[in-house]
């Protein structure tokens, strides 16, 4: 059952993040901070993050103000994305250190912290992507063979790592971030294959 509903989620997820590329309008925001602030619920309790508030708060902040700036300053696309990772990193550190000296997996907290802040902050990239289809004209079967189809392999392959890694008695919250993460981390890499197929549309 733990599989089925992962599987579940990274293909929802998918369908939701290039659907809402290519209708445009709002809806790739809506999405991408959709899937930023699943990442910030799940991510915590799906890898044992300790003090789990705090880097709840920090993971959503992250993610929503990376898929604003993407929406409302698009002629930057991710050029403010690496400040926003950076002021993430040291909130993080921040949040680990309050927890006094001797805490518990401060190191292991601190590191799957991080990652569920890239992914959240890397959900921003299908916003980008919506951009690009609109600014190129790539249309839906574009779109979805030339960027949907190879990040559909890519998710099946790293699929099954991503299945051992869930526990045996996982939260609901957690399962169902195990199936987002990997679509969120694959934003940036959707806008660089809309990018290039854009070129070579053009």
């Amino acid at each position: 059952m733990r599989y089925a509903r992962i599987i579940g989620a990274a293909a929802v997820s998918l369908i939701l993040a290039l659907a809402a590329s290519v209708l445009g309008g709002w809806l790739p925001l809506i999405v991408s901070v959709a899937m930023a602030v699943v990442i910030a619920v799940g991510w915590p309790a799906a890898t044992g993050i300790n003090a789990r508030r705090r880097h709840n708060v920090i993971i959503a902040v992250a993610g929503v103000i990376a898929c604003s700036l993407v929406t409302f300053v698009p002629d930057q696309q991710l050029i403010w994305l690496p400040a926003v990772v950076g002021v993430a990193f040291m909130a993080v550190c921040v949040a680990e250190l309050v927890r006094g000296e001797g805490a518990k997996g401060r190191l292991e907290s601190t590191l799957a912290s991080v990652t569920g802040v890239l992914a959240a902050v890397s959900a921003s990239g299908w916003v980008g992507l919506g951009h690009v289809e609109e600014l190129y004209g790539l249309g839906t079967w574009v779109t979805l063979g030339g960027v949907g189809l190879p990040l559909a392999v890519i998710i099946t392959v790293v699929g099954f790592r991503i299945i051992s890694a869930a526990p045996e008695t996982p939260k609901r919250r957690g399962l169902l971030t195990l199936g987002v993460t990997p679509v969120a981390l694959l934003g940036v890499a959707a806008l660089f294959a809309g990018r290039v197929l854009g070129s070579v549309v053009a």
